[in-house]
C-alpha cells in the first residue's frame, strides 16, 4: 500500500507541475481554485496513507504467553494453547483487514481526485 501512495505523490507532483504551471500562466479561475482544493485533498489523503499510527496487531508478547499458558495456576494443554493462538491470530487478521480497507478506500479516493484535478487543471487550460 505504502508503494502505491508513493506512485500516488509523484503522479500528482509531475501533473500538478506539468498542469499547474501552464493553467495558472492567465491568472486564477475557478477551475484552478477547484485544481487546487482537489490537491489538498489528495495531499490529506497522503498524508493519511503514510501515517504510521495504524494499529496493526501481529506480535505475541512472549512474557504474556508464559504467563497465560504455561506459569499460571493450571497449566494450559499444548493443543488449547494452539487452538488460543490461532483464534488470536485470526482475531489480529480480521482487525488489520478494517485498518488495510480503510487505506484502500482513501487510495481509491486520492486517485479519483487526481483525474478530477487533472480534468480541472485541463479545464482551466482551456479557459472554459
Amino acid at each position: 500500500m505504502s508503494s502505491r501512495a508513493g506512485s500516488l505523490v509523484f503522479a500528482t507532483a509531475f501533473a500538478n507541475s506539468l498542469l499547474g504551471g501552464a493553467a495558472l500562466s492567465n491568472g486564477l479561475g475557478p477551475w484552478d481554485w477547484i485544481a487546487v482544493a482537489l490537491l489538498f485533498g489528495i495531499g490529506g489523503l497522503i498524508v493519511f496513507m503514510f501515517s504510521p499510527y495504524h494499529p496493526y496487531t501481529f506480535r505475541f508478547d512472549s512474557e504474556e504467553l508464559l504467563d497465560q499458558y504455561v506459569d499460571g495456576d493450571r497449566p494450559t494443554t499444548m493443543s488449547a494453547m494452539r487452538r488460543a493462538l490461532a483464534l488470536r491470530i485470526k482475531a489480529d487478521m480480521a482487525g488489520n483487514w478494517r485498518i488495510i480497507q480503510r487505506l484502500r478506500v482513501a487510495l481509491q479516493i486520492a486517485l479519483l481526485f487526481l483525474l478530477l484535478d487533472i480534468l480541472a487543471w485541463l479545464l482551466a487550460i482551456a479557459g472554459v
